[in-house]
């Protein structure tokens, strides 16, 4: 079974889903409440089980789908620029102040539009990494409780795919690149696999240790190893062809 690419044992037990319907949109929703409110307390609880905010009403979100279990593994949005509001801020801008040491021009906010934030990754319980993991919504380097030798190569990293996910959206638009807030420990993870995040401000405590990282989406494809860009056009793929999922 080694022999079988990354890109092929990730079809096999995933599929990444763009969250375009009301219902899928209420799952991510619900998968970001039982994450960031009920089990990180990161964020207060609501009586609708839904966790959204402001930002949502300019994003794309995707949720990530694991077959065999007929579950969904996590989610993900990438924050669009405010197409009514140029000066209007990305939250890393927000929650790292004057610590970031990269900068949009103001007044007008030129160029903000050319770039996104990849935003509210959230990965449930029974994905995240034990031994400490389950205190980030991110989840770090996974390994699937139960899972077989092929699943856990499939996807080393439930973020990781999340992630592609993001970025696939950001190429498909045409985006000169993506800002995230993540831990260092995740970018050094995700530069193995040649994600290749350049830091651009000092790390913060924010919900722990974390610091704002920009990838270039114009670049991503001569970074990543070969055996992760078939995974990227995979994502792609699923992202142009799935609508909905049934449940």
């Amino acid at each position: 079974m080694n022999d079988i690419s990354i890109a092929s044992l990730f079809d096999q037990y995933f599929s990444v889903i763009p969250a375009n319907t009301e219902q899928l949109i209420k799952k991510v929703y619900n998968i970001r409440h039982q994450v960031y409110c009920e089990e990180l307390g990161f964020e207060a609880e609501r009586a609708n089980h839904l966790e959204f905010d402001e930002y949502d009403l300019r994003s794309s979100h995707c949720l990530l789908f694991h077959k065999p279990s007929q579950t969904y593994a996590g989610c993900v949005r990438l924050i669009m620029a405010d197409p009514h509001d140029a000066e209007a801020k990305f939250p890393f801008e927000v929650t790292t102040g004057a610590h970031l040491k990269w900068g949009i021009e103001p007044p007008t906010g030129y160029d903000r539009h050319k770039y996104a934030e990849t935003s509210r990754l959230a990965i449930t319980s029974q994905f995240r990494r034990r031994r400490g993991e389950t205190k980030s919504p991110d989840g770090g380097s996974e390994a699937i409780e139960n899972a077989n030798a092929d699943e856990r190569r499939s996807f080393p990293s439930v973020a990781l795919g999340l992630y592609l996910a993001a970025t696939a959206i950001a190429i498909d638009m045409d985006l000169e690149g993506v800002f995230a807030i993540m831990e260092p420990r995740l970018a050094r993870q995700l530069r193995r696999f040649g994600f290749l995040f350049e830091q651009v401000g000092d790390v913060i405590d924010h919900r722990g240790k974390r610091a704002p990282y920009l990838i270039n989406t114009k670049q991503v494809s001569n970074t990543l190893k070969a055996e992760y860009l078939e995974l990227l056009t995979n994502i792609q793929n699923q992202v142009h062809s799935n609508t909905q999922i049934a449940r």
